[in-house]
């Protein structure tokens, strides 16, 4: 019997993770059960929020988490703590964080012992066994710990943004994001599974090539967005937060420069809301500020309302879903040079590419552009095509689902 057991953050707990409910949908096909293991909540009386296919349950670990002698996991943890500070970039920044990360370390490893007694009790030996963490982050230190004592024989783990590029994310005020015990977890986990072409070559720098696949995310396929009818306007549209790493305001500037009629929808919210609304003050834009929306109703939106351009100029990203949505429906995107971006907003094929450090002029031109070529059919063909090569969600879960299926016990 094929076993998976699927470590989440919250899932299927509250609303968020949704993404996981889709691929559990193809994963519950190539696997006769699936355990679910929601590494951040443990309030398994709450609500789920997600529907599970019938072959899918949830892991009950209090009963198995027990307080245990510190000893051994700090003299485990000395030594793990200073082989990562001949590793990490910022050694001053790691030394003064060593109190929270010993507090870390010891919460993974009694989460690490009460996974292992879960699995004693409720996992037979006939079971074909996967492990997979859907975050490279705490999740996978959990996991790294019962490889390195040897109580599980390997795991694997999708790498996102935020638990991939650790020190080198780009964030307001350079600000370091890095989660500890990176080089553990990279020399323990199995094959790591980063989400874009460029994830997959920034941790090629720190780890071996060979434990490293490239597996696309995706959406699902919810029609063509529709052909401009009679009406000039030019339509575009952003969705992400609001705040001062999404950068939304300079949309609203560079729109305000280009000429004739122009609606701006953005789908999301956040605190900076005022500065987005005052970015178009006074210019010739209609600005719809939808906020926090749902994203069946945004998907509606683009089946039913013409879109010439989707916009992202957020100063770090992995590779958006937002765009992936936007050009599966058909609609070009504007995006920045950066992280994984460039693998779905290709220059002069899907729409228009800034450098990182473009300026109000270089995006209000990449605006114009696409409001006055002659070659927007061949962006939106281009779009269409480009999702259903790389970004399907139907196709891509399914191959992942089977890929983990086939992975050795």
């Amino acid at each position: 019997m094929k076993t998976l057991i699927l470590l989440s953050k919250q899932f299927p707990f509250g609303n968020k993770e949704q993404y996981i409910a889709h691929e559990l949908n193809y994963l519950s096909k190539t696997f006769d059960r699936i355990v679910i293991y929601p590494h951040d909540h443990f309030k398994v009386n709450d609500t789920i929020g997600f529907p599970l296919p019938a072959n899918c349950e949830v892991a009950d670990l209090n009963q198995h988490i027990a307080k245990s002698s510190r000893l051994w996991p700090t003299m485990v943890f000395v030594w793990v703590f200073i082989r990562e500070l001949f590793l990490v970039k910022h050694k001053t920044w790691w030394l003064r964080n060593a109190r929270k990360f010993y507090g870390i370390w010891l919460t993974q490893w009694s989460l690490s012992n009460g996974l292992n007694r879960y699995l004693k009790a409720n996992v037979t030996k006939d079971e074909h066994v996967v492990f997979y963490s859907y975050w490279f982050s705490m999740s996978a230190i959990c996991l790294s710990m019962l490889k390195s004592r040897n109580l599980i024989s390997g795991y694997v783990s999708r790498a996102h943004a935020l638990d991939l590029y650790h020190e080198d994310w780009k964030s307001p005020n350079a600000q370091i994001f890095s989660l500890p015990f990176r080089f553990f977890k990279q020399r323990h986990v199995t094959m790591l599974y980063p989400i874009s072409e460029h994830g997959k070559a920034y941790m090629q720098r720190f780890m071996n090539a060979q434990k490293l696949q490239r597996r696309y995310l995706g959406v699902f396929d919810m029609g063509l967005n529709p052909e401009r009818g009679a009406n000039d306007e030019f339509v575009v549209v952003s969705c992400s937060g609001v705040d001062e790493r999404k950068r939304i305001h300079l949309i609203g500037q560079a729109l305000s420069q280009l000429e004739g009629k122009v609606r701006w929808i953005h789908f999301g919210d956040g605190p900076l809301k005022q500065q987005a609304i005052e970015s178009v003050a006074g210019s010739q834009v209609i600005f719809e500020y939808k906020g926090q929306t749902p994203n069946k109703e945004i998907r509606e939106f683009y089946r039913r309302e013409h879109v010439d351009v989707f916009v992202n100029v957020s100063m770090s990203e992995g590779l958006p879903v937002a765009i992936m949505e936007s050009v599966s429906h058909g609609v070009p995107a504007i995006g920045v040079k950066d992280y994984g971006t460039s693998e779905i907003v290709i220059d002069g094929y899907t729409g228009k590419l800034l450098q990182p450090d473009f300026s109000i002029a270089d995006l209000t031109d990449a605006l114009r552009f696409m409001k006055d070529s002659s070659d927007v059919l061949h962006y939106r063909a281009n779009a269409r095509k480009h999702f259903q090569d790389y970004f399907n969600a139907a196709q891509n879960y399914m191959d992942f689902a089977q890929e983990l299926a086939e992975l050795p016990d």
